[in-house]
């Protein structure tokens, strides 16, 4: 293939009394303006063999290339820094099935990484989880300088189970209207970030079997402006197979019911850590530790399962007012090529719940905690953005259930 060269910009800096200019070679969708945004190149006093590393690094974490190399080439007096990328595909089709027992769902829709060749992030899909549910978000980054912007449109509707007494689950089918608007400021471009927004919300949860259970409300319903901070600080760095570093995203959620004119909080912090171990391990952790008000069942925000939490469990079973959760894996990969790689993969997943209306103290009580293991793979596709086929089997060691759950990407 013929190699071409953008010229995308050129500074004036320090490198063996050279001066530079910066120059990418293999972009097809990308927009090279984009990609110094990333890198904040104007912030850097010298162009060493260090700032050209941290800044190939800081285009890889963005996924969207499958390999960044770089090379310093002078010539007649001048010097420019090469990047030579390759890109994956990052627009993609959403296709997500799921079974456990007494649930199956599907998602259909479209993913876009990289809208405009310039970061911007698009999902839209439809999903029918015993209901009908439609879902579209898009962000807009450096909108203003290192101000972007972002909007939230969703119906989400599905059963929901409730205990109201002890050995006793309802269902009530539930059903959310969603609208937000956010602007999130990038202190450091993928690196530390500030989100704020607010929005509106109306919940909607009706028996589904009013006439059986008397005892309990027939339905239930919430009008809620609300509002969201969202504190970012990622040091994660991406190789395609493996992740090195930590993040931690610290949620500030709350709401205000026009009606009852009462406000609930809710706040969690989701901490997370990998390692690159020897021969092609990778060691991952989470903990993500969450409390909000205490008042009502149907506004418990932490839920128990599957998919979010605990492998094996099944869906949805439990709600709380606070929780602990831990998730460890240990991802080995076995074989890749420059086009797929497969991962074995065991993990452990254990929590803890304050029921609604309960004490801080009965997150340590023996009955409120889960702990599950299992195994799993993964098959991933390297010439797509975060195309990795996930397939885990829990059982519980502690706390009943076990099963397959099959996802989209990694699980954390």
């Amino acid at each position: 293939m013929k190699h071409y060269y953008i010229l995308i910009a050129c500074y004036i800096i320090s490198y063996s009394s050279y001066s530079q200019n910066i120059r990418f070679e293999g972009l097809k969708r990308t927009q090279s303006s984009y990609l110094l945004k990333l890198m904040d190149w104007e912030k850097e006093s010298s162009a060493d063999s260090l700032t050209i590393k941290k800044a190939a690094q800081r285009i890889r974490n963005t996924r969207l290339f499958s390999e960044v190399n770089t090379e310093v080439v002078v010539s007649e007096g001048d010097s420019s820094i090469l990047f030579y990328c390759k890109e994956v595909r990052a627009f993609l089709p959403i296709l997500e099935l799921g079974a456990t027992q007494g649930n199956k769902w599907f998602r259909l829709g479209v993913l876009d990484e990289n809208g405009r060749g310039r970061g911007i992030k698009t999902v839209f899909f439809y999903q029918y989880n015993d209901k009908h549910s439609l879902f579209l978000r898009q962000n807009f980054p450096f909108v203003f300088n290192r101000w972007g912007i972002s909007y939230l449109l969703r119906k989400w509707s599905f059963l929901e189970p409730f205990s109201f007494t002890q050995n006793r689950k309802e269902f009530y089918s539930y059903t959310n209207w969603n609208v937000e608007i956010a602007t999130n400021y990038a202190f450091i471009a993928n690196r530390h970030d500030l989100e704020i927004g607010i929005g509106f919300i109306k919940e909607e949860f009706v028996h589904t079997m009013p006439n059986k259970y008397v005892d309990s409300p027939e339905s239930f319903l919430q009008n809620k402006l609300s509002f969201k901070t969202i504190y970012n600080l990622n040091y994660l760095n991406y190789n395609v197979l493996t992740v090195h570093g930590w993040a931690n995203s610290l949620n500030i959620l709350g709401s205000y019911e026009v009606k009852d004119k009462m406000i609930f909080i809710s706040t969690f912090n989701d901490f997370r850590f990998f390692k690159i171990l020897p021969f092609k391990g990778n060691f991952a952790f989470r903990n993500r530790l969450g409390i909000s008000s205490n008042t009502n069942l149907f506004l418990a925000p932490f839920i128990l399962d599957n998919y979010f939490n605990i492998r094996g469990i099944g869906n949805r079973i439990d709600r709380g007012t606070a929780s602990i959760v831990l998730n460890l894996e240990y991802r080995q990969t076995l074989w890749e090529n420059n086009t797929f790689g497969v991962q074995a993969v065991g993990f452990c997943d254990s929590g803890s719940w304050r029921k609604s209306g309960g004490q801080m103290t009965d997150m340590i009580k023996s009955d409120n905690m889960v702990l599950f293991m299992g195994l799993g793979g993964r098959l991933i596709y390297k010439k797509a953005y975060d195309v990795i086929l996930r397939l885990d089997y829990g059982w519980g060691v502690k706390g009943t259930g076990s099963g397959f759950v099959f996802g989209i990407g990694q699980y954390f």
